[in-house]
């Protein structure tokens, strides 16, 4: 019993720092799809620029980057992320605790 106890007090505390966590503004934003663009000969040769759509809430953010494909490898569409907007940016937050800045192209709201 005192090893259930134990463990319900972890479990707990796990999510009270999840909800900490999560309580700077962000919340989570779904991958609507994602599309890797060819590249202009502008951007360094070291990025690669992507079109990218997230939902958020009751809004869709249809974004642009142009950053290392590292940054997207576990970006599918349906996969989750911790984001919120800052002026016409996107910041979205990787697994990893690095953030990402998507520039907001447009924001639609879906029928």
């Amino acid at each position: 019993m005192k090893k259930y106890m134990i463990a319900w007090a972890c479990c707990i505390s796990m999510v009270a720092m999840l909800a900490y966590a999560q309580d700077d503004g962000f919340q989570m934003a779904t991958v609507a799809s994602i599309e890797k663009l060819a590249n202009d000969g502008k951007s360094s040769g070291d990025l690669d620029r992507y079109k990218i759509s997230m939902r958020m809430g009751d809004v869709v953010y249809v974004c642009r980057a142009n950053a290392p494909a590292s940054n997207f490898m576990e970006w599918i569409s349906g996969k989750q992320f911790p984001a919120k907007e800052s002026g016409k940016l996107l910041l979205v937050k990787n697994p990893n605790g690095q953030i990402v800045q998507l520039d907001i192209a447009s924001k639609k709201k879906p029928r």
